[in-house]
């Protein structure tokens, strides 16, 4: 009798007594892969390819060619860089006979400024720049498009960029609008691909 009062007596404390409650301590949950704050910022270079368009009186004697150039810049801030930018564009001169068979070059040698807004792989861009625009022959003065060897340039354009799962590199599409002031009415229009490597 006395052990089976023992036994309900720890029973019914036991009843009353609060659970024990265990601490579960788990680490925090990685960031989602890629974090953009991981991606390599400092001194940069690109390589770009694609194509340019003459706009206004030029596009009457010269058609759209190939275009490269390379981009050599710094990430000053994650959204604001600033960068050089030379370019080449080859063209054939479609001029009144008995001029055929002529072509020229196009070379840009302009400083940059570019914003950027980051959104987890991807970032869109801004940029907007200056500098001297190079033809290589004096065939289109006998047109009027064209006066001396040498003119300013304003450069502006949109970019989209992808970064890589290697926090390095990154690849893109580039559009840009090239006023040509020493030109006769005569401006352009590019569209390039490229890869950037970022140090």
């Amino acid at each position: 009798m006395r052990r089976a009062l023992a036994l309900w007596g720890m029973a019914l404390l036991l009843s009353f007594s609060s659970p024990a409650r265990a601490q579960v301590i788990a680490e925090a949950p990685p960031p989602p892969f890629p974090d953009p704050k991981k991606f390599a910022r400092g001194f940069f270079a690109s390589g770009e390819l694609g194509a340019f368009v003459f706009i206004g009186r030029a596009a009457k004697y010269a058609p759209a060619g190939p275009t490269f150039g390379v981009r050599l810049g710094y990430d000053i801030t994650r959204w604001l860089a600033v960068q050089a930018h030379v370019s080449g564009t080859s063209a054939d001169a479609n001029l009144p006979p008995p001029t055929i068979g002529q072509s020229f070059q196009l070379l840009l040698y302009a400083a940059e400024a570019r914003l950027q807004l980051q959104i987890r792989r991807v970032a869109l861009s801004l940029e907007a720049g200056a500098g001297a625009v190079q033809i290589t022959s004096n065939i289109l003065d006998q047109v009027n498009v064209t006066k001396g060897a040498f003119s300013l340039g304003v450069i502006g354009g949109v970019g989209l960029d992808y970064h890589t799962l290697n926090r390095h590199f990154s690849v893109g599409l580039d559009v840009d609008y090239l006023w040509l002031q020493g030109w006769t009415s005569s401006h352009g229009l590019s569209a390039t691909a490229y890869l950037r490597y970022t140090h």
